[in-house]
């Protein structure tokens, strides 16, 4: 699974870029594939709309960034209430906030693990019962199912 700091990056230019697209071409070869909450369509939005109130995308970079993510639909998404019990412990647990929690609560339930580039979360994670379910993008080729 991908949180959204790993799915703005299929479309923007951004560190670890090459990464993403990485896991994203194994997605498309149905080596893998991607489930996140539905909180994750408003997440991807409000990283453009940063992105363009600090000048590094204009309004039509995010149209179509905001365009490409609807029309690939990269991840079968899931409704956040079904998953906010559990988010709601696991930010209790961990100190995440329950955007990322919902998350975790996602992987937790399939079975997965959640790709992220979001360094502040790992460093939540780390130390705790919950880490192995994140693991950073800078790591994520040895996720993928032909790593060694």
């Amino acid at each position: 699974m991908l949180d959204t700091s790993v799915a703005v990056k299929f479309y923007v230019p951004e560190e670890l870029r090459e990464e993403a697209l990485n896991i994203l071409a194994a997605a498309e070869s149905g080596e893998l594939e991607f489930v996140a909450p539905s909180t994750m369509q408003p997440e991807y939005f409000n990283a453009l709309w940063w992105k363009h109130r600090h000048g590094e995308l204009s309004r039509e970079e995010v149209r179509s960034g905001w365009e490409q993510l609807i029309a690939d639909r990269p991840a079968s998404l899931y409704p956040p209430e079904d998953l906010m019990p559990r988010a709601v412990q696991l930010a209790f647990d961990t100190g995440a906030i329950v955007y990322d929690a919902l998350f975790l609560a996602l992987a937790e339930d399939a079975e997965t693990v959640m790709v992220t580039s979001d360094g502040k979360l790992l460093r939540t994670l780390d130390g705790t019962t919950y880490a192995d379910f994140a693991h950073s993008l800078s790591d994520a080729a040895n996720l993928l199912p032909d790593a060694s």
